[in-house]
This record gives C-alpha cells, structure tokens and sequence, in this order.
C-alpha cells in the first residue's frame, strides 16, 4: 500500500495512508549536533481523517508497520533513529 510521511510540526509526524493519517511524536536525540531522532511508539493512537477527527484505534499490526515505515524514513535521510515504547 501507498503512505507517505510528512511533517506536521518539530516534534510530529504525519503517517497517511489512504485518505488518513496518525500523528507520531518523535523527539530529537540529545546533544547540541546530534541528528538523530527518537519515535516514541505510545503516540500512534488512532486514524483520523480529513477533519483530524479520530475514526478508529490504530491495531498493533498497523503500528509495527507505521514504526518500520518511519525507521526506514530515516535510515534514507540517513539519520540515527530509535524506538521507546
């Protein structure tokens, strides 16, 4: 299936997929230069559509692939990424 990732804010990401999305908070790493991001995997709640209004949980399953979509994001920008759950 067809997503695409983009940014919706410094700290937030925007996972779409067929007309909806989920909302991913990924930190920075510490340190003053450091690239690399953190995804924090308890943000990936729910779908939402249009309006960001909530249409459904989003499954574990769903989660897995979101995570490796984004980790793979990364890995092409070649940015340091890890998982807290």
């Amino acid at each position: 299936m067809q997503y695409r990732i983009d940014w919706v804010d410094r700290e937030t990401l925007a996972y779409r997929m067929e007309g909806l999305s989920v909302l991913v908070w990924v930190d920075y790493e510490e340190g003053l230069f450091s690239r690399g991001r953190v995804i924090h995997a308890d943000s990936i709640q729910h779908w939402l559509d249009a309006d960001e209004t909530s249409v459904r949980a989003v499954s574990d399953d769903e989660r897995e692939s979101i995570i490796k979509a984004i980790q793979k994001h990364y890995a092409e920008e070649r940015r340091p990424c890890r998982l807290v759950r």
